[in-house]
Parts: structure tokens; C-alpha cells; sequence
């Protein structure tokens, strides 16, 4: 593996307007499939070649979470949710870029509250998640011969990281987002793929809370992975105390001259996912 390391810088946090965020940043290149799955396994996101893993320094809500695929329990709200999209037609394939991706992306993206200093970008979108793709999947998902929606994530022997979904919200009776994870979840376990990983929870944070309903779980605190809800829905540690606080560097310099400091601000606006 080749790492360039990067002079991170705070910024605008995307889920709390009050807050800045700061983090723990490389563009990684020529990586092992075992090396990657290391960083999914330490909290470690990426978008083509830039990785990141939140190091803010007054906020520690960002949480990583996973599901062991062989345990999980789909609850009975999911289970309509399945339903919902009875007719919904699934595609899986390796990530191709096309237009139409793009404009259904934009379409999506007036859901959400977006980043000031977020540049809608074809060029940016295109670098994000169809440009270095060495483990990616994508499922399409069609509604009468029409793409509704698209799911993006990476692939490995024991791993499976959810990258980024976005669809039509035009049909509200459509419950796509859970029915993405779902059918992801069951491209795992025919697979046999034994940890599904799904970003970061954030509790405080409507659009990221619903991570922590695909159960059981777990959340990556103290360096460690520990049960954080059960099928019931139980909380098995307090909320108060969910919080995880990066304090090392995941990836070591073997010398000074191994290091490079770039500039990726161009890469830098669809981190929010």
C-alpha cells in the first residue's frame, strides 16, 4: 500500500452547524484486500483514493457500526419496507458511471440540508465513486424499466462497507433507503460475507440515527468493537457514553521521506454519508 499523507484542516462540520470537523486523512493507493479490510475494521471511510476517519477535537459523536451479517433480524417495519418495493427490479454489478446517475443524485440531494461549500460536481461525483474502485459493487434498482435508485459500497471475502444510496424520492410509498440495505445485507449473507459496515451513527443526527435499527450491532469505541443494540432494540451500552475519541494514526510513516502533504479539497465535498 502507498499512502500520501495529508495536513488535515478543520472545517465546516455537514450534521451539527455549530460544530467544526477535523480529520484523519490520506489518498491510498495499490491496497490489499486484507489491508482494507484493516482500515474498515479501525473506522476508516473512503471515496476513491481518500480515506478519512473522524479526529474532531471537541466531538465525538461519530461513531462506526456494523452488523454480523449471520445475526442480524429483520424487524417487522422492514419487513414492509421490503414489501413496499415488491416490484422494484435489482441490478448488481461493478460501478459504471452514466448520466443518469448523476442527475438522480442531484435530484436526491435537494432531500437534504447540503453543505455550504458543497460543489455539485460531475467531475467530483465521477472521482467519489466511479474512478479507483478496486472492491466496488453497485446495485441498480428499476421501477418499470426506470432507474429509481443506486447503491454503492465495497466488496471483500469477509467484508462489505456501505458506501453511499441515493433514489428518486419522487414516490413517498416507496420505502427504497431500507430496502437497499436490506438487499445489500442479503447479497452478504448468500456470500458469505460476515461483517456489513455502515458508516458512522451519529444519535444525535436524524439522517444518520436510522443505522443503529439494523440490529444487532455493533459500534467501535475504546479502540474496540462492542454490542451496542440487540435484536430487541435494547441498548446494551448507556447513549450518554457512545462516543469514540481517535486519538492515534492509522497509518505510520515508515520515514520522513515516505511522506507527501497534498491538497484534496476537490475531493473534500461528498463526505457526508
Amino acid at each position: 500500500m502507498l499512502a500520501h499523507f495529508i495536513e488535515s484542516k478543520p472545517f465546516q462540520c455537514g450534521y451539527f452547524k455549530d460544530q467544526k470537523s477535523l480529520f484523519e486523512e490520506y489518498l491510498l493507493e495499490d491496497m490489499s484486500e486484507v489491508e482494507f479490510e484493516y482500515l474498515l475494521a479501525h473506522g476508516m471511510r473512503h471515496f476513491g483514493d481518500y480515506y478519512f476517519r473522524p479526529r474532531c477535537l471537541d466531538c465525538y459523536q461519530c461513531i462506526p457500526i456494523r452488523i454480523r451479517t449471520e445475526e442480524f433480524k429483520i424487524t417487522r417495519s422492514q419487513k414492509r419496507a421490503l414489501k413496499s418495493c415488491d416490484n422494484v427490479r435489482v441490478k448488481i454489478s461493478t460501478p459504471r458511471y452514466a448520466d443518469e446517475k448523476f442527475d438522480l443524485y442531484i435530484r436526491h440531494k435537494k432531500k437534504f440540508c447540503a453543505l455550504q461549500d458543497d460543489v455539485e460536481d460531475q467531475q467530483n461525483f465521477r472521482l467519489s465513486f466511479y474512478v479507483n474502485t478496486n472492491f466496488g459493487v453497485e446495485f441498480e434498482y428499476y421501477l418499470d424499466e426506470k432507474l429509481v435508485g443506486i447503491a454503492l459500497g465495497d466488496h471483500t471475502s469477509n467484508t462489505f462497507s456501505a458506501i453511499y444510496t441515493f433514489y428518486d424520492i419522487s414516490d413517498s410509498k416507496l420505502s427504497l433507503g431500507t430496502f437497499s440495505i436490506l438487499k445489500q445485507l442479503e447479497f452478504c449473507r448468500q456470500r458469505g460475507v460476515k461483517f456489513f459496515y455502515l458508516g458512522y451513527y451519529i444519535g444525535a443526527n436524524h439522517s444518520l440515527k436510522y443505522k443503529g435499527d439494523f440490529r444487532p450491532n455493533e459500534i467501535y469505541i475504546d479502540q474496540s468493537w462492542r454490542p451496542f443494540r440487540n435484536a430487541e432494540g435494547e441498548y446494551l451500552i448507556p447513549q450518554n457514553n457512545v462516543l469514540w475519541r481517535n486519538t492515534d494514526f492509522l497509518v505510520k510513516a515508515k520515514s520522513d521521506q515516505s511522506e507527501e502533504k497534498i491538497d484534496v479539497s476537490k475531493v473534500k465535498e461528498n463526505l457526508f454519508f
